[in-house]
């Protein structure tokens, strides 16, 4: 289920700095089908499915580390979650042509509650015939589709099925946070 999209979610300065320290980083690791970039060092391990194992990742535990456009846009968006939104966790990937995901979840089925992501979308710009559209599957037989337009912010429950696309050109690199909780 898709709760909300905000566009223009992220001011196209920040997506601008965003991209300038995202683009020119070494910091990036492959993974199987997607890059994924460490914004935040030395959180605690967690059990997806042990929601006590999840205190390490909390908002004090990551404001250690964040500074600048980064806090301020998780400032924002703990602005529109509220004081008692927990986060699980937080995911900054990139794909590149022909690193497909499979469909997932982002909050194992096996819990019980309201468990949201908030997917935000960090290119600077992009062009609808890049591709790299996120899918979701909404029920059995019906998928929806948001295209990764700049600054949109994508709010959906965390157990729904979704996988991002890659893109369809070369030397194009999809940016996109996740942050996962109830």
């Amino acid at each position: 289920m898709i709760y909300n999209r905000y566009k223009n979610f992220i001011s196209s300065s920040t997506l601008q700095e965003i991209n300038n320290e995202l683009l020119s980083s070494s910091r990036w690791v492959y993974r199987t089908n997607f890059w994924r970039y460490y914004l935040i060092e030395n959180l605690k391990p967690y059990n997806e499915e042990d929601e006590s194992s999840w205190d390490g990742n909390q908002k004090d535990t990551m404001y250690k580390s964040l500074s600048g456009y980064w806090k301020a846009l998780f400032d924002q968006l703990f602005e529109l979650t509220g004081p008692n939104f927990v986060l699980q966790r937080y995911a900054l990937t990139g794909q590149t042509l022909g690193q497909e995901q499979t469909m997932h979840p982002d909050t194992s089925i096996k819990l019980k509650g309201d468990f949201r992501s908030y997917l935000f979308y960090l290119n600077s710009n992009w062009d609808q015939e890049w591709g790299g559209l996120t899918e979701f599957q909404i029920n059995s037989s019906t998928i929806h589709c948001e295209i990764p337009e700049p600054g949109k912010l994508v709010v959906f429950d965390s157990q729904t099925l979704h996988r991002g696309q890659s893109p369809t050109k070369p030397n194009v690199l999809t940016l996109s946070m996740v942050l996962h909780g109830k």
